[in-house]
Protein backbone atom coordinates (compact mmCIF):
# COMPACT_ATOMS: atom_id res chain seq x y z
CA UNK A 1 0.00 0.00 0.00
CA UNK A 2 0.95 3.65 -0.49
CA UNK A 3 1.90 5.00 3.33
CA UNK A 4 3.28 8.49 2.27
CA UNK A 5 3.32 11.25 -0.91
CA UNK A 6 6.26 13.17 -1.25
CA UNK A 7 6.08 16.94 -2.53
CA UNK A 8 8.29 18.97 -4.56
CA UNK A 9 7.88 22.88 -3.42
CA UNK A 10 8.62 25.71 -5.59
CA UNK A 11 6.14 25.41 -9.04
CA UNK A 12 4.75 22.02 -7.27
CA UNK A 13 2.65 23.91 -4.01
CA UNK A 14 4.36 27.41 -4.07
CA UNK A 15 5.11 30.12 -6.86
CA UNK A 16 6.76 33.42 -6.69
CA UNK A 17 4.46 36.01 -6.02
CA UNK A 18 6.16 38.10 -8.29
CA UNK A 19 8.29 37.32 -11.19
CA UNK A 20 11.99 37.18 -10.37
CA UNK A 21 13.25 39.99 -12.70
CA UNK A 22 10.98 43.09 -11.04
CA UNK A 23 12.09 41.40 -7.36
CA UNK A 24 15.71 41.88 -8.23
CA UNK A 25 15.74 45.05 -10.36
CA UNK A 26 13.73 46.82 -7.34
CA UNK A 27 15.98 45.42 -4.65
CA UNK A 28 19.08 45.56 -6.43
CA UNK A 29 18.28 49.04 -7.36
CA UNK A 30 17.71 50.13 -3.53
CA UNK A 31 21.44 49.01 -3.50
CA UNK A 32 22.88 50.86 -6.14
CA UNK A 33 22.98 48.61 -8.98
CA UNK A 34 20.66 49.37 -12.23
CA UNK A 35 19.54 46.18 -14.22
CA UNK A 36 17.34 46.19 -17.10
CA UNK A 37 14.46 43.58 -16.32
CA UNK A 38 14.23 42.22 -20.26
CA UNK A 39 17.95 41.48 -19.77
CA UNK A 40 17.82 39.89 -16.63
CA UNK A 41 14.59 37.68 -17.16
CA UNK A 42 16.46 36.36 -20.29
CA UNK A 43 19.54 35.64 -18.38
CA UNK A 44 17.91 34.57 -15.31
CA UNK A 45 17.25 31.12 -16.87
CA UNK A 46 20.07 30.18 -18.53
CA UNK A 47 22.13 31.36 -15.21
CA UNK A 48 19.66 28.93 -13.27
CA UNK A 49 20.43 25.98 -15.38
CA UNK A 50 24.12 26.53 -15.96
CA UNK A 51 25.38 27.18 -12.66
CA UNK A 52 25.70 23.78 -12.06
CA UNK A 53 24.78 22.35 -8.30
CA UNK A 54 26.19 23.83 -4.71
CA UNK A 55 29.43 23.07 -4.03
CA UNK A 56 28.70 20.94 -0.53
CA UNK A 57 31.78 19.37 -0.48
CA UNK A 58 33.53 22.64 -0.22
CA UNK A 59 31.39 23.78 2.57
CA UNK A 60 30.45 21.78 5.89
CA UNK A 61 27.08 23.55 5.94
CA UNK A 62 24.67 22.34 3.19
CA UNK A 63 22.82 25.32 3.55
CA UNK A 64 26.23 27.69 3.05
CA UNK A 65 26.89 25.95 -0.06
CA UNK A 66 23.15 26.19 -1.11
CA UNK A 67 23.51 30.12 -0.63
CA UNK A 68 27.29 30.65 -2.76
CA UNK A 69 25.08 28.43 -5.38
CA UNK A 70 22.71 31.19 -5.30
CA UNK A 71 25.14 34.09 -5.51
CA UNK A 72 26.52 32.84 -8.05
CA UNK A 73 22.82 32.75 -9.79
CA UNK A 74 22.50 36.39 -9.04
CA UNK A 75 25.45 37.53 -10.44
CA UNK A 76 25.53 35.50 -13.71
CA UNK A 77 22.12 37.00 -14.31
CA UNK A 78 23.06 40.65 -13.52
CA UNK A 79 26.00 40.31 -15.63
CA UNK A 80 28.27 41.51 -12.55
CA UNK A 81 29.44 40.74 -9.19
CA UNK A 82 27.19 42.10 -6.56
CA UNK A 83 27.81 43.73 -2.93
CA UNK A 84 27.58 41.28 0.58
CA UNK A 85 24.80 44.14 1.43
CA UNK A 86 22.81 43.46 -2.20
CA UNK A 87 23.10 39.77 -2.30
CA UNK A 88 22.19 39.44 1.46
CA UNK A 89 18.65 41.89 1.10
CA UNK A 90 18.01 39.90 -2.17
CA UNK A 91 18.61 36.57 -0.20
CA UNK A 92 15.84 37.52 2.69
CA UNK A 93 13.24 38.80 0.89
CA UNK A 94 12.87 35.08 -0.34
CA UNK A 95 12.95 33.86 3.35
CA UNK A 96 9.24 35.08 3.96
CA UNK A 97 6.12 33.95 2.91
CA UNK A 98 5.07 37.84 1.69
CA UNK A 99 7.40 36.27 -1.42
CA UNK A 100 5.25 33.34 -2.40
CA UNK A 101 2.27 32.11 -2.87
CA UNK A 102 0.11 28.99 -2.39
CA UNK A 103 -0.95 27.69 -5.18
CA UNK A 104 -4.49 27.12 -6.02
CA UNK A 105 -5.41 23.50 -6.04
CA UNK A 106 -2.22 22.54 -2.80
CA UNK A 107 -4.27 22.86 0.33
CA UNK A 108 -7.59 20.75 -0.69
CA UNK A 109 -4.97 18.39 -2.19
CA UNK A 110 -2.93 18.23 0.99
CA UNK A 111 -6.02 17.87 3.17
CA UNK A 112 -7.65 15.34 0.92
CA UNK A 113 -4.52 13.50 1.43
CA UNK A 114 -4.54 13.84 5.45
CA UNK A 115 -8.10 12.78 5.37
CA UNK A 116 -7.50 9.73 3.53
CA UNK A 117 -4.47 8.68 5.90
CA UNK A 118 -1.47 9.59 4.13
CA UNK A 119 1.52 10.63 5.19
CA UNK A 120 2.85 13.99 3.21
CA UNK A 121 6.42 14.47 3.06
CA UNK A 122 8.60 17.95 1.27
CA UNK A 123 11.58 16.70 -1.01
CA UNK A 124 12.93 20.18 -2.86
CA UNK A 125 15.81 22.05 -4.20
CA UNK A 126 16.27 24.42 -1.83
CA UNK A 127 17.59 25.71 1.00
CA UNK A 128 16.97 25.81 4.39
CA UNK A 129 14.65 29.35 3.89
CA UNK A 130 11.85 26.80 2.84
CA UNK A 131 11.45 25.50 6.11
CA UNK A 132 10.54 29.26 7.47
CA UNK A 133 8.65 30.28 3.58
CA UNK A 134 5.95 27.03 4.61
CA UNK A 135 5.34 27.97 8.18
CA UNK A 136 4.35 31.57 6.68
CA UNK A 137 2.45 30.20 4.36
CA UNK A 138 0.37 28.00 6.90
CA UNK A 139 1.81 24.89 4.89
CA UNK A 140 4.25 23.37 7.17
CA UNK A 141 1.67 21.98 9.06
CA UNK A 142 0.39 19.30 6.63
CA UNK A 143 4.02 17.17 6.40
CA UNK A 144 5.65 15.71 8.84
CA UNK A 145 8.65 15.71 7.28
CA UNK A 146 10.63 18.50 5.06
CA UNK A 147 13.93 17.51 3.33
CA UNK A 148 15.31 20.13 1.77
CA UNK A 149 19.06 19.78 -0.46
CA UNK A 150 20.24 21.92 2.32
CA UNK A 151 19.22 19.46 5.01
CA UNK A 152 20.36 16.65 2.72
CA UNK A 153 23.68 18.09 0.95
CA UNK A 154 22.24 16.65 -2.40
CA UNK A 155 19.86 17.66 -5.25
CA UNK A 156 17.75 15.86 -6.83
CA UNK A 157 17.67 13.82 -9.30
CA UNK A 158 20.12 11.96 -7.24
CA UNK A 159 19.10 9.63 -4.62
CA UNK A 160 20.39 10.87 -1.54
CA UNK A 161 17.97 13.60 -0.86
CA UNK A 162 14.79 10.80 -1.47
CA UNK A 163 17.04 8.36 0.66
CA UNK A 164 16.97 10.51 3.36
CA UNK A 165 13.25 11.16 2.96
CA UNK A 166 12.75 7.71 3.31
CA UNK A 167 14.71 7.14 5.84
CA UNK A 168 13.37 9.65 8.16
CA UNK A 169 9.36 8.31 7.35
CA UNK A 170 10.65 4.98 7.86
CA UNK A 171 9.69 3.57 4.95
CA UNK A 172 10.34 1.83 1.92
CA UNK A 173 10.42 3.23 -1.73
CA UNK A 174 7.72 1.11 -3.00
CA UNK A 175 5.83 2.57 -0.37
CA UNK A 176 5.59 5.78 -1.47
CA UNK A 177 4.50 8.20 -4.58
CA UNK A 178 6.47 11.63 -5.52
CA UNK A 179 5.24 14.73 -7.63
CA UNK A 180 6.72 17.66 -9.06
CA UNK A 181 7.33 20.38 -11.94
CA UNK A 182 10.15 19.30 -13.22
CA UNK A 183 10.99 16.08 -15.52
CA UNK A 184 14.58 15.69 -14.69
CA UNK A 185 15.01 16.61 -11.04
CA UNK A 186 11.57 14.99 -9.86
CA UNK A 187 10.47 11.95 -12.30
CA UNK A 188 13.34 10.48 -13.31
CA UNK A 189 15.26 11.45 -9.68
CA UNK A 190 12.54 9.44 -8.05
CA UNK A 191 12.75 6.55 -10.75
CA UNK A 192 15.88 6.71 -10.18
CA UNK A 193 15.75 6.20 -6.16
CA UNK A 194 12.71 3.26 -6.95
CA UNK A 195 10.04 5.73 -6.09
CA UNK A 196 7.28 6.14 -8.64
CA UNK A 197 7.47 9.52 -9.86
CA UNK A 198 4.52 11.94 -11.70
CA UNK A 199 4.72 15.28 -13.48
CA UNK A 200 2.62 18.12 -12.59
CA UNK A 201 1.08 19.17 -15.47
CA UNK A 202 -1.36 22.16 -15.33
CA UNK A 203 -4.79 21.17 -17.29
CA UNK A 204 -3.67 17.29 -17.26
CA UNK A 205 -2.47 16.31 -14.04
CA UNK A 206 -3.06 18.10 -10.71
CA UNK A 207 -2.14 17.62 -7.42
CA UNK A 208 -5.63 16.02 -6.41
CA UNK A 209 -5.39 13.86 -9.71
CA UNK A 210 -1.98 12.88 -7.90
CA UNK A 211 -3.37 11.79 -4.88
CA UNK A 212 -6.65 10.41 -6.17
CA UNK A 213 -3.97 8.00 -8.24
CA UNK A 214 -2.52 6.98 -4.48
CA UNK A 215 -6.14 6.68 -2.45
CA UNK A 216 -7.37 4.39 -5.91
CA UNK A 217 -4.20 2.35 -5.58
CA UNK A 218 -4.88 1.56 -1.95
CA UNK A 219 -8.61 0.81 -2.47
CA UNK A 220 -7.76 -2.43 -5.12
Amino acid sequence: MIQALLFDAAGTLIDLAEPVERTYARILGEHGITVDESELRSRFGSAFRGAGDPDFGAHRDGDRAEREWWRKVVELSVGNPVSDQAFDALFRHYDSGTAWLVRKEAVSALELAADSGLRLTVVSNFDLRLHNILRDLKLAGHFEVIVTSADARARKPSPQIFRQALSRLGLDAHQVLHIGDSPGADLEGARASGIEGFLLEAGRFGLADFVKTAVSRNRK
